[in-house]
């Protein structure tokens, strides 16, 4: 059950990163969309998760995360797991910009969230707690370096060109 506890929170601790901040208003006009690639992988645990953020300047694009993760070394069956995620997903169908899927396997899962904020509205994400209420709301989009340095600050490393590291 603390697995379950930690993932849920792990989960609304990541998700909640998105607006956590105090937005800064910049100009993004000319800039071409660049990615960035940043991974949090603990090869004791058997735990994976790449995160592709696409941003134009200061100003997120979209999130992509795919996350792989063993039951054994999380402490969860894959029955509970899958319980927890089919909540999750009749919880956020309706989300517009939001899109999660997950592939059970017999010794892990891998799930996949996607985040579009061209197309999301930040007050319905607000609302389903998948980004936290901003201070300012004078702003109409997430700062990139912040979510970036957000994402460091909780353990994550940049990747350069995609290459990320893998389970073992």
């Amino acid at each position: 059950r603390s697995f379950i506890m930690k993932k849920l929170n792990w989960k609304s601790i990541l998700l909640s990163f998105v607006a956590i901040f105090s937005l800064l208003l910049l100009g993004a006009c000319g800039k071409s969309v660049e990615k960035t690639y940043i991974q949090s992988i603990n090869q004791a645990k058997k735990s994976d998760v790449r995160i592709t953020i696409e941003h134009q300047g200061d100003k997120l694009i979209s999130t992509d995360s795919v996350s792989k993760v063993y039951y054994k070394e999380a402490g969860v069956s894959k029955d509970e797991i899958k319980n927890i995620i089919d909540n999750y997903d009749a919880e956020f169908k309706d989300v517009k910009g939001y899109s999660h899927s997950a592939e059970y396997k017999d010794e892990y899962f891998v799930e996949k969230t996607t985040i579009d904020y061209t197309k999301a509205d930040l007050k319905v994400l607000q609302e389903k707690n998948l980004i936290t209420a901003q201070k300012s709301s004078k702003n109409d989009y997430i700062s990139y370096e912040t979510i970036l340095k957000s994402f460091k600050s909780i353990g994550f490393k940049e990747v350069k060109d995609g290459k990320f590291e893998e389970l073992k």
